[in-house]
C-alpha cells in the first residue's frame, strides 16, 4: 500500500468516528435550566429538547447533598397549571416547563435536580451545590450520556411498575 492509501484509510476512520459522535450527540440533546420561584417554595425547570425527535422524561429526581436521589411521582406543567405523572413527552425542538412543588426546594439548602430519559440517560442541574460535588454529578451525567444510560446513575423504573 502506498502512503496516499494509508492517509485515505486514516481519514476515513476519522470521518466515521466524527459521524458516529455527531449522530450519538444528536440522539439526545437535552439542556436544562433552573429558576427559583418567587417565594422559595417552588423551582421552575426547563427541559429543552434540541433533538430532531421527541423524547420521554422518565422521572425527575431531587438530589440533596450527599444523599440518595428522591424520585418524584409527578411534575406540574407550568403552561396548563396541572400535575402530570411520568413519563412526559417533550416534542422535538421544544421546551417543557415544569414546576417542582411539594417541599423539594425547601428540603435542603444544597441540592440538585436530575432529569432521566426513558432510555436511562440522566442530566443534572443545580445552582446551590458546592462546585466539587456538582462537577462529580456532571461527570456522572456525562458517563450516562456517553453510555446511553448504562453507566452513571441508576435507572428509575418507578413509572413502569404501575403498568405491570
Amino acid at each position: 500500500m502506498s502512503i496516499s492509501e494509508w492517509i485515505s484509510i486514516f481519514a476515513l476512520g476519522i470521518s466515521l468516528t466524527a459521524l458516529y459522535f455527531t449522530f450519538k450527540k444528536d440522539a439526545h440533546r437535552i439542556r436544562l435550566n433552573l429558576n427559583k420561584g418567587p417565594y422559595g417554595t417552588s423551582d421552575f425547570i426547563s427541559i429543552n429538547n434540541d433533538s430532531s425527535f421527541p423524547v420521554f422524561i422518565s422521572s425527575v429526581g431531587h438530589l440533596p447533598l450527599d444523599e440518595e436521589i428522591e424520585w418524584m411521582q409527578k411534575i406540574c406543567d407550568s403552561k396548563v397549571n396541572k400535575s402530570f405523572e411520568f413519563p412526559i413527552k417533550v416534542d422535538a425542538r421544544s421546551t417543557y416547563q415544569g414546576v417542582i412543588l411539594g417541599g423539594y426546594p425547601s428540603k435542603s439548602k444544597r441540592y440538585a435536580y436530575c432529569v432521566q430519559l426513558d432510555c436511562g440517560r440522566t442530566f443534572v442541574i443545580s445552582d446551590t451545590m458546592p462546585r466539587q460535588a456538582y462537577l462529580r454529578l456532571k461527570a456522572l451525567s456525562l458517563l450516562s450520556w456517553l453510555s446511553s444510560g448504562r453507566i452513571g446513575f441508576n435507572k428509575n423504573d418507578a413509572h413502569i411498575s404501575k403498568y405491570r
